[in-house]
């Protein structure tokens, strides 16, 4: 839980690291993000030791792959085209600060780590170009965070995908 007794401002950095599970070959592809209305929310909340309303690291949410090409809002709750099955829950042991997971060069002690790991056999999915952390994998209704990636990319069944979304507090 965050504990924070001024205000913060997050300032957001995506990672995707994309591996090639036969020649080890990694790819980097980064992104930015928004924290929603809903994920300002829930940041407000959990450092004030309350119940969120929207609860994203709850057994039901997850992370949602897309390929729409709209600038992320305020306002969404969702990816603007969803890909079918892209769907995946949060990786045991996140969301933590001062992540140790060294693909992760993002991290910091003053970061807030969610990270979402694909196996080979996930997808494939092509054009992925978005990402959002929603409160429902299947059915979503609230969005901690929507973002976009540099460029485009696939995922084919020969590579894994880890996403890391940082949201770092630096106190203002």
């Amino acid at each position: 839980m965050i504990k924070v007794k001024e205000k913060v401002k997050l300032n957001m950095n995506i990672w995707a690291v994309l591996e090639n599970i036969e020649t080890g070959e990694k790819r980097i592809i980064k992104g930015k993000n928004i924290v929603t209305n809903d994920g300002d929310a829930y940041y407000a909340q959990m450092a004030a030791g309350e119940a969120p309303s929207d609860d994203f690291d709850a057994a039901a949410s997850g992370l949602r792959l897309g390929s729409g090409t709209a600038t992320p809002a305020k306002t969404d709750t969702d990816v603007q085209t969803y890909i079918n099955t892209s769907l995946k829950g949060l990786d045991t042991g996140y969301e933590k600060t001062n992540d140790n997971d060294t693909d992760n060069t993002g991290a910091a002690v003053d970061s807030v780590t969610w990270r979402y790991s694909y196996i080979a056999a996930d997808g494939p999915y092509a054009n992925i170009y978005e990402g959002a952390i929603v409160d429902n994998r299947t059915t979503p209704t609230a969005a901690l965070t929507h973002f976009q990636f540099a460029a485009t990319f696939s995922k084919t069944t020969s590579d894994t995908l880890k996403v890391f979304v940082n949201h770092n507090m630096l106190g203002v």
